[in-house]
Parts: structure tokens; sequence; C-alpha cells
């Protein structure tokens, strides 16, 4: 899935959330992207108008603006600033991100601190990297190399 995200900071995570609630959107969730060690991306999905009979469509009316996204790029050292005093809802998936991605939210109305799905001997955040490996496709030029008997 491709979408557009307006790059924001967490000086100005804030105003660009109640920008958006003031315009009637709907705070939809937050999904997560870990860029390196030390950067984490966050991604908050915003909607106007989405109707259930259309998530099941797939489909987006040509009526209504698509979903509207926000980037922000953060240390995972640094304290984020929680959207929850806008989107009280939001504290939900920060307790879910401070659990899997190890960070920290600033601000969050009830704090799980880490603990909300993670047990108290767990000593660090489970998250994990995929990577894509490029193998060839069989009957190629380079799996023949060892030749025909």
């Amino acid at each position: 899935m491709f979408f557009e995200a307006k790059p924001v900071t967490p000086e100005t995570l804030l105003s660009e959330t109640q920008r958006l609630a003031d315009a009637n959107y709907r705070f939809v969730t937050m999904s997560q992207t870990v860029l390196n060690e030390r950067t984490l991306r966050l991604y908050y999905h915003f909607d106007e108008n989405l109707t259930v009979d259309e998530l099941r469509a797939g489909t987006e009316p040509a009526s209504r603006p698509p979903m509207t996204h926000l980037r922000l790029d953060v240390d995972r050292n640094q304290p984020i600033p929680s959207v929850s005093s806008v989107y009280f809802c939001a504290l939900l998936i920060e307790n879910e991100t401070q659990d899997q991605f190890g960070v920290r939210f600033e601000g969050l109305p009830l704090d799980y601190e880490g603990a909300m799905y993670l047990e108290g001997e767990v000593s660090r955040a489970p998250y994990f990297t995929m990577t894509t490996v490029k193998r060839p496709l069989a009957g190629t030029a380079s799996e023949d190399k060892g030749g025909a008997q």
C-alpha cells in the first residue's frame, strides 16, 4: 500500500493532530517502522468519513478525500509526545508501541510503562526486523551453473 504522509516533528505533532481533530478527522491507528537501531518511524493515520461498508469493499469513494497520514521519525531513546490528549483512544496503540518497540510516550493519561502486553520478567522489547532476499527463479542461468549430467 502506498500513501503520502505529511512529515511532522515532535514539536509540531500535537498541533497537527489538533488541526485534524478540529476538522473532524478520526484517529484510525498508528503504525511503526524501524529505520535503524536508533530511529523509529511512526505513521499516524486519520480519516474523515470512512465507513465499514467501504472497508469491506476495499474502496474509497471519489466524493471524499483519501485518508490523511502524518509521519514522525524519532530517536528511540527520546520520549515521544502522546497524542492521547487530543484522541484519548491513542493511548492503546501508544502503550502497545512502548511494549513492542521499547520507546516512551510522554503525557499518556494511562501509562502501562511497557507492561500492557509484556510480563514483568521480559527485559527487552520483542520487535523484530525482516529482510527480503532475492533468489533467482528456478531454471534460470544462475541456477544452472552446475551443468546437466
